[in-house]
């Protein structure tokens, strides 16, 4: 059995995952020296002109990228179907994790809330198109297409051992 076409497969998701860190990461870090340059702390949470990093998405996309890249480097060590698939379901769940909240930063670019709506967005009042989500949400679409390649080749060569 040809493994390699499954390891290039699995290389590649890997380097997607890997860029979406360091851009994430690397939006995410001039965010927290802002809020810690600003307040003086990380750990204000109420009466902030500049929203908390800890509560925006972009932490958490950005957690969740750094989770991803360790499981997929973990996949691309030790190959395996299910392994694989738990991977493609929960980088399927940060895809839409993230066009969610594209979607509610259009709606708040859009005005289509209120003006008191909570901010979850770490750039406020830049298209949706140009946030830092969206950029992310299409680094985990690649790497989720990816997984699906990865998925199927491992079902396929699982059927023909069988």
């Amino acid at each position: 059995m040809d493994t390699t076409y499954e390891k290039k497969l699995l290389g590649i998701q890997s380097f997607a995952l890997l860029c979406g860190t360091i851009f994430a990461w690397s939006k995410l870090i001039p965010q927290f020296n802002h809020f810690q340059s600003l307040y003086g702390t990380l750990f204000r949470f109420s009466d902030c002109t500049v929203p908390n990093p800890l509560l925006t998405a972009c932490f958490y996309g950005s957690m969740a990228f750094l989770g991803a890249l360790f499981w997929s480097l973990s996949v691309y060590k030790n190959p395996g179907l299910v392994s694989e698939r738990r991977l493609r379901n929960f980088l399927l769940f940060c895809v839409i994790f993230a066009a969610s909240v594209v979607l509610y930063e259009a709606a708040q670019y859009y005005k289509i809330f209120a003006t008191n709506a909570v901010s979850v967005s770490c750039s406020p009042g830049v298209s949706p198109l140009r946030t830092p989500c969206f950029f992310g949400m299409l680094f985990f679409i690649a790497a989720f297409i990816t997984s699906i390649f990865a998925t199927r080749r491992f079902e396929s060569v699982a059927a023909v051992r069988v």
